[in-house]
């Protein structure tokens, strides 16, 4: 009796998803099996041979389910960022995005009209950085990549920045 216990704590207490579902699946496989042939043999070698199988598979959507999750959290969350950014720090993330780089020289940097101080701001908060080009001949400011990919977004009218600013029509001056 202790074993069955246990197996029966060990069911309901797991955390992991794949393990559960295929757990689910394999009995009622065995179940349907046992009902359809009144045979508990091969109604128990099916549940056995059916679980991997079905962990495998539960797992593989349970994967993709949650990197799909997370990946579209992680695009609200830059729509948000960039949507609280000052209109002067909107605008060195839509410069990087009309250019068509995350990463831009100092000299290319020099050349735009961009407001220092959004520039710095960005710098503070850890959205934009420098570092140096392939060949360590130039130094780079680098963009934070999702923050471009929102630039880019709005650039192409993709999304709206969710912020009481209106996104700009295509082709608008």
């Amino acid at each position: 009796m202790k074993s069955i216990d246990k197996l029966v704590d060990k069911l309901y207490t797991e955390t992991d998803f794949a393990r559960s579902i295929a757990t689910s699946l394999s009995g009622s496989v065995g179940l349907a099996l046992y009902l359809w042939r009144h045979d508990w043999v091969v109604a128990a070698f099916s549940a056995i041979i059916a679980f991997p199988l079905l962990r495998l598979g539960a797992g593989a959507l349970h994967e993709r389910r949650a990197a799909s999750k997370k990946k579209v959290s992680r695009t609200k969350e830059v729509l948000d960022m960039y949507a609280r950014l000052s209109d002067e720090e909107q605008e060195v993330v839509d410069t990087f995005a009309r250019i068509g780089g995350a990463v831009l020289t100092w000299s290319q940097m020099n050349d735009l009209e961009l407001n220092g101080p959004a520039i710095e701001s960005l710098m503070h908060r850890a959205l934009l950085s420098t570092s140096v080009t392939a060949d360590l001949m130039r130094e780079t400011f680098v963009l934070d990549q999702g923050l471009f990919e929102a630039g880019v977004a709005k650039l192409r009218g993709a999304h709206s920045n969710n912020s009481s600013k209106p996104t700009p029509l295509r082709g608008a001056a």
